[in-house]
């Protein structure tokens, strides 16, 4: 589905380089019957992963259907190559990937454990276990992932850096776990259009750079998508200014219907003139042009201590606020609708300003209902809303 204007892309144009991260992405000489420990590659009879090998193999078939019988330690592997590279198709549709090159199979965990991944690409785009899924069937399930140390430029997530396909569900990020990158950072998945359900995050997180956006210790800028019965702790770090989208659990759920029934328990540090910034959701909400229903953000609970530096501004106990920035207004005229509902924050904020408890700035298509929070602001009790379209035009925000 083509989002030539979707907020996870605006500022990718002449941003970054892409970096061919595919490292034998492309087909294998055979059928794969000796690639693995048994089994096929179909639906019914998927191939059978039981060691390091037989996991990097996936890498030349990247369509198949694939079940992980056994733990993998990665320790013997310095640095890993991603399942599957995100690279554009073209320079016009510039977040679709080349399709060859990115994982379009079924990754059955089994519930089985992959330890000891470290991926360092400084320069590289779609950085993780899984560079990149996408298509129909593209997906990563029923899976742990222990002690991650992952480094990338843009899209870079501790399991999946880019996630375009059917979804992520049932994975856990365990342990030890760092993954640091400029653009679309998060624990389990970087950024995409996939949904998220049932996942777990332990991850200390950094966005490195300014004028940048999309960072949470579950997933960094996602868009079109459910996120739902998951969970994150940890930290968020964020170097620099002018940076965007900035979460405990999600950078953001652009256009995205429901956020429901997740919890965060995160200490995040902010650098000044940072914007969009919540214990849960950094920004969320649903633009006119996509339905009358708002983004729902339902039965969540953030515990966040947020540290905020100067300049910083639309903070929120779960939510900043819908997107809109001034550089970006021509794209984006109004902030998105989000409907706030029977959720609980707890924690602090301290420095910034336009913050609430629940929602750093409402505007007047966003609504917080049946919530409770004991968040202090400033070592204050807090309002739910700092500000509304009401008390702070659109045209007071950064």
């Amino acid at each position: 589905m083509r989002r030539k204007s979707g907020i996870l892309w605006v500022l990718l144009a002449g941003t970054f380089v892409f970096m061919l991260l595919c490292g034998g992405c492309g087909g294998s000489s055979n059928d794969g019957g000796s690639d693995f420990a048994g089994g096929s590659g179909t639906r019914e009879d998927p191939w059978q992963i039981a060691t390091a090998q037989q996991l990097e193999n996936v890498g030349h078939h990247l369509a198949g259907h694939f079940l992980l019988t056994r733990d993998i330690d990665l320790a013997s592997y310095e640095n890993w190559t991603p399942l599957g590279a995100f690279v554009p198709a073209s320079g016009e549709d510039e977040e679709a990937p080349i399709m060859e090159l990115t994982f379009t199979g079924v990754f059955d965990g089994g519930g089985h454990t992959i330890s000891n991944v470290t991926v360092s690409a400084p320069e590289g785009s779609g950085v993780g276990l899984f560079g990149c899924t996408a298509g129909d069937n593209g997906s990563v399930s029923n899976l742990t992932v222990k002690n991650v140390k992952v480094k990338g430029a843009m899209l870079v997530g501790g399991v999946v850096g880019y996630g375009r396909g059917s979804g992520v569900k049932n994975v856990r990020l365990a342990g030890d776990n760092t993954v640091e990158g400029g653009f679309l950072v998060g624990g389990i998945v970087g950024g995409g259009f996939c949904d998220i359900e049932g996942c777990t995050a332990q991850a200390d997180v950094t966005l490195s750079g300014n004028d940048s956006q999309g960072i949470g210790v579950l997933a960094g800028g996602m868009e079109a998508c459910d996120i739902v019965d998951s969970s994150a702790a940890g930290t968020v770090t964020v170097n620099g200014t002018g940076n965007m989208s900035i979460g405990g659990l999600a950078g953001s759920a652009h256009n995205s219907k429901n956020v429901r029934n997740c919890t965060s328990d995160v200490t995040m540090t902010i650098g000044g003139n940072n914007i969009l910034i919540g214990g849960l959701v950094g920004h969320s909400g649903m633009e006119s042009s996509e339905g009358d229903e708002p983004t729902s953000i339902s039965g969540c609970s953030a515990t966040a201590v947020i540290n905020a530096s100067a300049g910083s501004e639309r903070i929120g106990g779960i939510v900043g606020g819908g997107f809109f920035t001034q550089q970006y207004r021509e794209f984006r005229p109004e902030p998105g609708a989000i409907r706030v509902e029977k959720c609980v924050t707890h924690g602090k904020i301290d420095g910034g300003t336009l913050a609430g408890t629940l929602i750093g700035y409402a505007y007047s298509n966003s609504v917080a209902e049946g919530c409770t929070s004991d968040m202090t602001i400033n070592g204050q009790p807090g309002d739910p809303i700092g500000a509304t379209s009401a008390t702070v035009s659109l045209d007071d925000l950064k």
